[in-house]
């Protein structure tokens, strides 16, 4: 009996080895271009490079397929060499396996002229009401400051955020919506912000020796509750990773036995769950944490206290 015992623990316990055995981590294939963003004068060119990582994060060797939303502003061959056409922006794109991205792509005909604009804030989760005061960055090619010129922002959703000429930006209503500032023709990326009230928001702290970090969010979105990660969450993975809401952080089997399970993953990145539709009687305040627990053994990897 003994015998047996022993042998259920070490099984449960492999279950949750973090991320140096191949047979358990799982946080899909990705997929990362640079320079991010591209700028190239026109008739010269430029090299981007592509990497790919696959379903265990590990670095691979691939040659992608590449491809520029514009051929008029910008081309690439096949080894990723970019060439500018004629001044304005466009995608570059990169395709491998299951996975594909793109980069914003300046082309410039003065090597004095604007060609990038960077916007300075903090992107996230704002409250109904809210504000958030935004600066830009304006620079060459040859990445100089240029100072003097008119920034205009920008909103894709003036009744979920509004901005204002000085880079202020309102909360209206819920929903989502992308900053942007324009300098003489040339648009910085795009900076995304959610709005949702009431709001709750936390980042994950790592646990027991695992790997746990990136943004949670809590949000009542159209009477429902929804807690979503960002683009930033990352942890380690094992035989049944799970996400619970929990009002305890260090105590794994009062977390299993008292807090909510919400769902198994299994890859990094943003995620949303919809807590309504798995107890409709659960509210904002019920819990105090969002909990990165190995189901079969036990164990937390990673907790987010929600403020």
């Amino acid at each position: 009996m003994r015998t047996l015992v022993f042998i259920l623990s070490v099984i449960l316990l492999q279950g949750c080895v973090g991320v140096e055995h191949l047979d358990d981590p799982i946080v899909g294939e990705s997929i990362k271009i640079a320079p991010d963003p591209l700028m190239v004068l026109k008739g010269q060119a430029t090299m981007a490079t592509a990497v790919f990582k696959d379903q265990y994060g590990i670095e691979k060797s691939a040659t992608p397929v590449w491809s520029t939303a514009d051929p008029l502003i910008a081309t690439v061959d096949g080894s990723g060499l970019v060439s500018g056409k004629n001044s304005g922006q466009t995608f570059l794109n990169a395709t491998y396996s299951t996975v594909s991205t793109k980069v914003l792509v300046t082309v410039v005909v003065d090597a004095n002229a604007v060609a990038q604009v960077d916007v300075t804030t903090t992107p996230g989760v704002l409250g109904l009401g809210q504000n958030v005061t935004m600066t830009a960055s304006v620079k060459n090619i040859n990445g100089q400051t240029i100072s003097g010129k008119t920034i205009i922002w920008q909103s894709n959703n003036d009744q979920v955020l509004s901005v204002n000429a000085n880079g202020i930006a309102l909360a209206k209503a819920n929903g989502t919506a992308a900053i942007t500032a324009t300098v003489e023709g040339v648009t910085s990326n795009p900076v995304l912000f959610t709005v949702g009230a009431p709001m709750k928001m936390g980042v994950f702290v790592k646990s027991g020796g695992y790997d746990a970090s990136g943004t949670a969010t809590l949000n009542v979105v159209n009477n429902r509750l929804i807690l979503k990660f960002e683009s930033d969450f990352k942890t380690s993975f094992a035989l049944g990773t799970f996400i619970y809401l929990a009002n305890n952080s260090t105590v794994a089997t009062t977390v299993k036995s008292a807090g909510l399970e919400i769902s198994q993953i299994t890859q990094n990145g943003p995620h949303s769950f919809d807590i309504t539709a798995i107890n409709p009687i659960v509210k904002i305040d019920d819990y105090k944490y969002v909990i990165i627990l190995c189901k079969p053994a036990t164990v937390i990897f990673g907790y987010a206290e929600l403020k």
